[in-house]
């Protein structure tokens, strides 16, 4: 078991720590990206997930989580080093797209992969925890990933060359995961897209409570994500390049602690959770307004709340998910995922047109108090009127 826990940890450490985080952004809008553009990078890379569906669930029912794993891996090496030969729309275009294929490897096969390991060592019971660890190690591989700003200095080149070493150490630590699947595993045969959906959202719908566990996990995972914007984000709040990734750092760090102890709070009544969560939403406003340095500390509460919420949801989501289809609903969850991705690309790049990222700021954090809202009428309106009948 520690063998197990210390490769998934690792895998999940070296799949995002890489260097190259906090400047690449940044690295394509002084290669001729405007603000919309860049938006529509992240959108291209949503789209390389999504598509990629239907031959991510065929590879991991033929190859295994793990192996898939790998084959997403090297895709992701192929993606930043095509940005560093060929540094043009062309190339971040297709090397988003590609790294959006290997985000569906890790959001399907890699969680597949953790749920079934931990399971298959009796330790069902503790996979709230150890979801949260693992978490935490990927909150810690991105925070430490900020450090890449001041190593500029080096050059690009430098930075990509030591991204690529993470890739390779997280794929040592696939391999050395000791995988059994768990008791009663069956892999779902490969469905048509088409199919996936029909077969999926019929699985979601025949079991209590899942369809608005997942829909409240999709809508706290993705309506608050401005991650891949920070760096943007610190330039035009007076943060000089070398020290842009001081923004990742920190609120990374603040989602880290969020995700560490998220567990701890697993019995906490659903309506308290849905308030911080319309707290948080309040917090991205006031940042929005401010826009400075100095409340910067909103945004890391906001970023506390925000992940260990979300931990608390993914966790309920994965229990009541049929061992059996997990694969197929899996990949419909990841699909939703990034289709909710791009809306929030959309509408954080159409804000930035109206002069300053503060804009898409403070309309997601609008559309995160509307998520609070929906969430207790949901929970309570309906109970509430149900009394009432």
């Amino acid at each position: 078991m520690k063998r197990l826990l210390f490769s998934l940890y690792g895998f999940a450490f070296f799949n995002k720590f890489l260097l190259l985080a906090p400047v690449y952004a940044i690295f394509m809008q002084e290669h001729g990206l405007s603000d919309l553009m860049l938006s529509a990078m992240f959108i291209v890379s949503a789209l390389g997930t999504i598509l990629g569906q239907v031959p991510i669930t065929f590879l991991t029912n033929r190859l295994g989580q793990r192996w898939s794993m790998l084959v997403g891996q090297m895709l992701k090496g192929v993606a930043i080093l095509l940005w560093l030969i060929m540094p043009t729309p062309v190339g971040f275009t297709v090397g988003m797209f590609l790294w959006g294929v290997q985000a569906g490897f890790r959001s399907v096969a890699f969680e597949g992969l953790v749920y079934d390991s931990v399971s298959a060592y009796g330790l069902r019971r503790e996979y709230s925890r150890i979801l949260g660890r693992k978490s935490t190690y990927e909150s810690v591989g991105t925070a430490l990933s900020a450090f890449g700003s001041l190593l500029m200095f080096m050059g690009y080149d430098w930075v990509t060359w030591a991204s690529v070493g993470a890739i390779l150490l997280s794929m040592i630590c696939l391999l050395a995961v000791p995988y059994r699947p768990a008791p009663g595993h069956v892999f779902a045969s490969t469905p048509r897209l088409r199919q996936m959906f029909q077969r999926g959202m019929k699985t979601v719908l025949t079991v209590p409570c899942l369809m608005t566990t997942m829909i409240l996990a999709l809508l706290v995972g993705n309506i608050s994500y401005l991650d891949d914007f920070l760096s943007p984000i610190g330039l035009q709040i007076g943060i000089g390049t070398e020290y842009v990734g001081i923004v990742s750092l920190f609120l990374l760090g603040c989602a880290t602690i969020g995700q560490r102890f998220a567990y701890k709070f697993g019995h906490v009544s659903d309506w308290f959770l849905y308030m911080l969560y319309g707290m948080a939403g309040i917090c991205y406003i006031v940042f929005a307004h401010d826009y400075s340095t100095s409340s910067l500390w909103l945004m890391g509460i906001a970023y506390m709340l925000v992940y260990g919420i979300y931990t608390l949801l993914y966790s309920r989501f994965q229990h009541l998910t049929p061992r059996r289809h997990r694969s197929v609903i899996l990949s419909l969850y990841t699909t939703i995922t990034y289709v909710l991705y791009m809306a929030v690309c959309g509408i954080i790049g159409l804000g930035s047109t109206l002069g300053s990222w503060r804009f898409s700021i403070m309309i997601l954090g609008i559309l995160m108090i509307c998520v609070c809202i929906f969430a207790l009428v949901k929970k309570y309106g309906i109970r509430f009127t149900s009394s009432r009948l």
